[in-house]
């Protein structure tokens, strides 16, 4: 994806707090490529807790994703599904996160727009920003490594109890109108800054903005930020499994991408420190697709204890 940088004077950006740095992502929760930036997203929000504060708007991909589906279709013969695998294959190996491709396509049958995940991110966020950020992350992982329906509203409500979410507000939010206002704030946003691909990154320092439009690798992004603010350094952090354990037991379930970024270190590298830890019996190693997730073993087990619920349910 083609990337745009620009270093701006933008006095309608609400400004930060004083000497730190805003970062608003534009984002959809099943967009592909914007599933790409969760190692960057996960990197600030671990080492530069100090010093950056990360915003979520929900761009919207597509209000209706007929038109597309039609023009795989006429692109493929009549098998829209067969031209779209290659795409995301692609797509996942330039940004290196696993994904389930054939569970995707698989729950995409009756697939008609990305709003509905839109706005149940919404709902989770109106109990709180952090509530908000879990179960945009959890939507995430459902559609893209587990091949769930996260269109569909029963799963929507499912995941929000798996985080404790407060349900009845969860489905009120949805119900009385207030997630879609939400939404529709977001979206007036976009429309006002011209953000029409996803994800966009907008990152503020006073009256400087710096806005990324598409996906780049963690390491591209911190010499960006480092545009905004040249002394901006992500805290210290040994390269240790113990380190290792401490990022999987902050963000759950991690790609190898995503804990290199956190680490700051080649995915190599760090997959040795996880591979030995997996081992040691002491984190569990999934294969998704052509990657890997990682997880500690006593969350892997809950997860197990939830999809087995599912299954019996179902």
């Amino acid at each position: 994806m083609e990337l745009t940088e620009t270093l701006i004077e933008d006095p309608t950006t609400r400004t930060p707090t004083e000497g730190r740095v805003l970062v608003i992502e534009y984002t959809d929760p099943i967009s592909i490529w914007c599933w790409g930036m969760e190692p960057t997203i996960r990197r600030l929000e671990a080492r530069y807790a100090d010093r950056v504060d990360v915003e979520v708007r929900m761009g919207g991909l597509f209000e209706d994703f007929g038109p597309m589906r039609e023009y795989w279709t006429r692109m493929s013969g009549g098998r829209w599904k067969e031209s779209v695998r290659p795409f995301m294959d692609a797509v996942a190996s330039q940004h290196r996160m696993p994904m389930d491709v054939e569970g995707l396509m698989g729950s995409m049958d009756d697939f008609a727009s990305t709003w509905p995940a839109c706005l149940a991110t919404k709902a989770a966020e109106l109990q709180g920003r952090e509530p908000g950020r879990r179960y945009l992350r959890r939507l995430r992982e459902a559609g893209l490594l587990e091949g769930r329906p996260i269109h569909h509203r029963e799963v929507q409500v499912d995941l929000a109890a798996e985080l404790n979410l407060d349900p009845a507000r969860f489905h009120g939010s949805l119900e009385d109108g207030t997630a879609e206002a939400a939404f529709q704030a977001d979206l007036k946003e976009c429309r006002d800054r011209g953000i029409t691909g996803f994800p966009t990154i907008l990152c503020v320092r006073g009256s400087k903005t710096l806005r990324v439009d598409g996906w780049v690798p963690w390491d591209v992004f911190d010499s960006r930020l480092r545009e905004l603010d040249p002394d901006l350094e992500p805290s210290r952090l040994d390269i240790t499994e113990a380190s290792v354990q401490r990022v999987l037991a902050r963000d759950g379930r991690c790609a190898t991408r995503e804990v290199a970024a956190v680490l700051g270190v080649p995915d190599d590298e760090a997959e040795i420190l996880l591979d030995d830890l997996a081992v040691d019996g002491k984190i569990v190693r999934t294969e998704v697709g052509t990657g890997l997730v990682w997880e500690h073993s006593r969350d892997a087990k809950a997860a197990n204890r939830r999809t087995s619920r599912r299954a019996m349910s179902g």
